[in-house]
């Protein structure tokens, strides 16, 4: 079962008036997957990977900074763990549906994932993942979290009074957006991390993306 959002600009009645057509869409796959294993892996790797990938780092604008996991998003897809085949397997049906909602067709889809450690005090600030003209979907998987919530933004009224979209944060929600909306979430203010899943997918290999199953 997923739930799809709209947000699409009226007609227009100049040339010159925006026109738009953005989709979100969410849905519970805590059914399907131990979101506390999920979340004992990523944590158990979290040192590992900060340790291993020290050079080259780039938090994307989400102002976690450099001893996050965020900012090695570049060197490591979480869909090549073993830990995660069954996580795949979920996203891929959501895709599907969603896809299938839509009534479109795509080609194969290649996925790119990495884990979002947060503790108290932090933050994420608003950033987008694509603009360019291969623009896909973006995701975002929730595997711990206490009281937060994601603000996706109307890409065209970001400035003067932004229409903003907010979804809360639920573990084993999983949620698709046009990968062109900006988005940021709530600072954090609980006592234990908050740990996310952000994933960008394509119609084509970018870096350490791999096959959609």
């Amino acid at each position: 079962m997923i739930n799809v959002y709209q947000i699409k600009s009226e007609e227009p009645k100049t040339p010159f008036a925006p026109v738009y057509n953005y989709y979100i869409c969410t849905a519970d796959i805590s059914t399907l997957i131990d979101f506390n294993d999920i979340r004992n892996v990523i944590l158990k790797k979290e040192k590992e990977i900060i340790k291993k990938y020290d050079t080259g780092l780039n938090d994307a604008y989400t102002e976690l900074g450099h001893n996050s996991l965020t900012s090695r998003f570049e060197h490591y897809n979480i869909f090549d763990w073993p830990e995660m085949f069954n996580l795949k397997s979920a996203v891929k049906s959501i895709h599907d549906m969603f896809i299938d909602y839509l009534k479109l067709q795509t080609k194969p889809v290649y996925i790119n994932g990495w884990a979002n450690v947060m503790r108290k005090g932090e933050q994420i600030k608003t950033h987008i993942h694509n603009v360019d003209e291969t623009c896909y979907l973006g995701g975002h998987i929730c595997v711990a979290c206490d009281q937060s919530s994601t603000f996706y933004i109307n890409p065209v009224n970001t400035i003067n009074d932004p229409e903003i979209f907010e979804i809360e944060n639920k573990v084993g929600q999983i949620t698709l957006f046009s990968n062109c909306i900006p988005h940021y979430t709530s600072k954090h203010s609980g006592d234990s991390e908050r740990i996310t899943m952000a994933f960008d997918m394509n119609i084509a290999k970018k870096g350490n993306s791999n096959v959609l199953l």
